[in-house]
């Protein structure tokens, strides 16, 4: 996608025409395969962090690609830099890691004077936003807010499932028992690195798990350590190989590289933009997602009373997943009641004092 204001800046999609004021950011590498059918003859100068580099510079030199080092800008995970448009304009950028591998970046963007943030893109999982928490340059960067942050929504309105990696272990240990000895997972080449690094620390799949050619290339590109993988005394039941088919369907691995609705929860309650937006593909065509009530709700000029959703948009939510938030109108008559409570108990007894009036009878008189 693009931002509206600086529309130079492209994120997370491979321009295929060269345009040398065009600055391409890759925050992740999820779906790059889809994004990249038809190759570039020349690329536009792309900024991201090592690993990433890494990564992208093998898969698209295996394509045959004419591309090298050259044509990325190396910045450093967590560490701001400047950026001059075209205009003459400089903004301030960081690119943050949300998990340990580094293979899924946040973008912050904001003015040189400092000041809320202009724009917070996140496209994929953010699983370990606590390490970043113990970063004060990140710490400091979104204390004053974000205008506008851009989130993935496509799984957004699904329900939250807690991910047990010792069961999704288990269901590829049973997969590779009915193979009779080693079982091939098949994955797309990109996004799923995370799922592999943590089931490789599982009781049931410590060294059991071996990448496979381009797979192990990929994965190493992240600087990863492969300790956990496949050991001496350990018998290899499982193949990762890349693939663009999936015999075993990825939604029975149970996690994925799309944000789940806790994620976009987190990142909302962390930062309370003042804007919510869908990300929207370079080349997309169509409506803008639409964003949830549930997330809207984080929003730091949110109005229940303005904003309020009709019962429909919550149907499909299960109810232990529902916030909920007292209307206006509750609230108000909620303060009435305690108000005349308040009264009665602070209320005294006043007694008016009654006139006597003498009258005079006529029978006294005789």
């Amino acid at each position: 996608m693009r931002f509206k204001e600086y529309p130079e800046i492209v994120v997370d999609v491979i321009p295929k025409l060269y345009e040398d004021h065009i600055k391409v950011f890759i925050t992740h590498l999820y779906g790059m395969e889809e994004k990249v059918d038809r190759l570039p003859k020349q690329f536009c100068k792309m900024y991201t962090t090592q690993p990433l580099a890494n990564q992208l510079l093998g898969y698209l030199s295996s394509r045959g690609a004419k591309i090298s080092l050259q044509d990325f800008h190396i910045v450093k995970e967590a560490e701001p830099f400047q950026l001059r448009l075209s205009d003459g304009k400089r903004l301030e950028l960081m690119l943050c890691a949300g998990n340990e591998l580094g293979n899924s970046l946040m973008l912050l963007i904001r003015k040189l004077q400092g000041g809320r943030l202009l724009y917070y893109y996140s496209a994929v999982q953010q699983d370990d936003l606590c390490r970043l928490m113990g970063n004060v340059t990140y710490q400091e960067w979104i204390a004053q807010g974000v205008d506008e942050l851009y989130l993935n929504l496509k799984a957004a309105d699904q329900p939250f499932k807690h991910v047990d990696f010792e069961e999704v272990a288990r269901i590829i240990s049973d997969c590779a028992a009915s193979a009779g000895g080693t079982y091939v997972l098949k994955l797309p080449l990109f996004g799923y690195e995370y799922l592999l690094t943590r089931l490789a620390r599982t009781l049931t799949l410590y060294g059991h798990i071996k990448l496979m050619s381009s797979y192990l290339h990929s994965y190493c590109c992240l600087g990863a350590d492969l300790g956990h993988f496949e050991q001496d005394g350990y018998a290899v039941t499982v193949q990762i190989e890349a693939s663009n088919s999936w015999p075993l369907p990825l939604n029975e691995l149970l996690w994925s590289p799309m944000p789940n609705r806790m994620n976009l929860m987190q990142l909302c309650s962390l930062l309370r933009p003042v804007y919510i937006n869908g990300i929207v593909d370079f080349h997309a065509t169509g409506n803008v997602p639409a964003v949830p009530q549930y997330l809207k709700r984080f929003r730091t000029r949110y109005s229940p009373k303005a904003s309020a959703a009709p019962a429909a948009d919550h149907s499909n939510v299960p109810e232990t997943q529902l916030i909920q938030w007292p209307s206006a109108e509750n609230i108000a008559e909620t303060q009435t009641q305690q108000e005349n409570t308040a009264a009665r108990k602070d209320s005294h007894k006043i007694i008016k004092q009654r006139k006597l009036q003498f009258v005079d009878f006529d029978e006294d008189d005789d």
